[in-house]
């Protein structure tokens, strides 16, 4: 077996302990810091594997399944008490597993119990075109991303996927001023504002020269955490001795060894590009996420202002799988 297909295959088999112990713990508290045990991963990244190994969030499959238990209870134990069901599927109220149930299904639990569940099989019956078969849940292997071809943009994240050149390099440890902002990534949010302040502080002390070295260091995952308290630092290397002052911070940034993927585009794709690091290259390579901050490093003259490009690696730690 190929070292890729090795790679993929711990990958694997890592997830789908997760999914297991999911599916035989539902009544439990799923933290995260102890489903990433289950899977020796890191908690720093394990939102990001495990959406690319099995194409959803991690809470949002934690409450899919809870909620399918559930109503599969529903239809085989027709006297059992529906709080019963409820609390044992990781609900801790009635009214809880009421709200999630009607969102999920279109109807309260005991109108699926009384029939609604029937009628929904028909409907999924009567939209299934012919020969499709009812997909059940299923692990990571079978709902890897890449392998949905009905995913749209596909083309676009192929051509991206081949122009990605990763290398696995040791980067120096970086001694750097930042501005923080707090709100949403991308060009919808106010990231751009901490760079112009970074930019206006930088040129006032002569460091935004032509050779400088900038990060973008990303704190959160937008897939998981909230938009509006997503934290990303706007961050430019300095010499030390500088200090912070009332317009920025200055920390140091962990050197070590990190997957580098060279990248070529605008704010609205680079999330599309981290995605492909994280699911078509990390589970391939023979390596996993350390427990340090992904960034992007930004050197010289990274903007191009005619096509609006920037350009740029996207750092993500490793260490040997």
């Amino acid at each position: 077996m190929a070292t890729s297909d090795r790679s993929r295959a711990e990958y694997q088999r890592r997830v789908n302990r997760v999914v297991d112990y999911i599916q035989a713990h539902r009544a439990e508290d799923l933290s995260l810091d102890t489903l990433a045990a289950v899977a020796a991963f890191s908690p720093f990244h394990f939102h990001r594997v495990f959406k690319s190994m099995t194409g959803e969030n991690l809470r949002e499959f934690i409450q899919r399944t809870r909620l399918e238990t559930a109503a599969s209870h529903l239809v085989q134990r027709p006297r059992a008490d529906i709080l019963e069901i409820a609390l044992e599927n990781g609900f801790s109220s009635a009214s809880a597993f009421a709200r999630a149930f009607k969102e999920r299904f279109g109807m309260s639990a005991s109108a699926w119990r009384n029939g609604g569940a029937t009628d929904a099989r028909k409907a999924r019956q009567a939209d299934r075109k012919p020969g499709q078969v009812e997909r059940n849940p299923c692990k990571a292997a079978a709902c890897a991303p890449d392998q949905d071809a009905s995913s749209s943009g596909t083309d676009a994240r192929q051509d991206e996927e081949e122009i990605m050149n990763v290398t696995v390099k040791t980067l120096p440890s970086y001694h750097v001023a930042y501005v923080r902002n707090v709100g949403p990534y991308g060009p919808e949010g106010s990231v751009g504002e901490a760079w112009q302040r970074l930019v206006r502080w930088a040129s006032a002390r002569d460091l935004w020269t032509p050779d400088r070295i900038c990060l973008s260091i990303a704190h959160d995952n937008p897939k998981v955490t909230e938009p509006a308290k997503c934290r990303l630092d706007a961050a430019i290397v300095i010499p030390q001795g500088f200090k912070a002052d009332g317009d920025v911070n200055v920390t140091d940034i962990a050197g070590g060894k990190y997957a580098a993927g060279a990248w070529v585009g605008d704010a609205r794709t680079i999330g599309s590009a981290w995605d492909q690091l994280f699911g078509k290259w990390l589970p391939e390579s023979g390596y996993q996420p350390d427990h340090r901050p992904c960034f992007e490093l930004y050197q010289g003259e990274f903007h191009d202002p005619k096509t609006n490009n920037f350009r740029c690696e996207l750092c993500l730690p490793v260490r040997p799988l």
